[in-house]
């Protein structure tokens, strides 16, 4: 899947800045790099929110295409428009060789025996916070529950 977005450089700070560039249409972003400073950038939203429809997956790996260089990174914040939900800001955090750290979520398979009986499926954590290669960040966790009986539990280190 096609997750490469074009990204721009911008000098403008502020919100007037920020205010003409979503007139022209793009989203002000900033990319914050692993050892370098952090860059300002615009970003056209449509082309975002489209990857964020067809993964549905926050932990997506965007390659910004940043005037010919090619930046792996994910994204941290995604301001919206409380009324609207229009994109308004994004942050991007570089990743690169040392692990990241990402909330993956929890899914459950089948329904528990014990539910037969009378008893209910409490599940305490539905994310476990992973930390590993950007290139092996896991969609989710499935955890097979068909066997529990009533007081069962599966911990997350298992």
């Amino acid at each position: 899947m096609d997750t490469e977005i074009a990204a721009i450089k911008r000098t403008g700070k502020g919100k007037g800045a920020a205010r003409k560039l979503r007139a022209a249409g793009k989203v002000p972003a900033v990319l914050y790099g692993i050892e370098e400073q952090a860059v300002a950038l615009a970003i056209d939203p449509e082309a975002l929110i489209d990857i964020f429809q067809k993964t549905r997956d926050r932990n997506t790996i965007i390659q910004l295409d940043i005037e010919g260089a090619k930046v792996p990174t994910l994204v941290r914040e995604a301001q919206r428009h409380p009324v609207s939900r229009v994109l308004l800001h994004v942050d991007f955090q570089q990743v690169g060789e040392k692990p990241v750290q990402v909330m993956v979520p929890v899914t459950t398979i089948g329904k528990p025996v014990g539910a037969v009986f009378g008893g209910r499926l409490r599940l305490i954590r539905r994310e476990l916070r992973v930390s590993c290669s950007y290139e092996k960040i896991p969609a989710h966790f499935e955890v097979d529950i068909g066997s529990m009986n009533v007081g069962d539990m599966v911990k997350a280190s298992e």
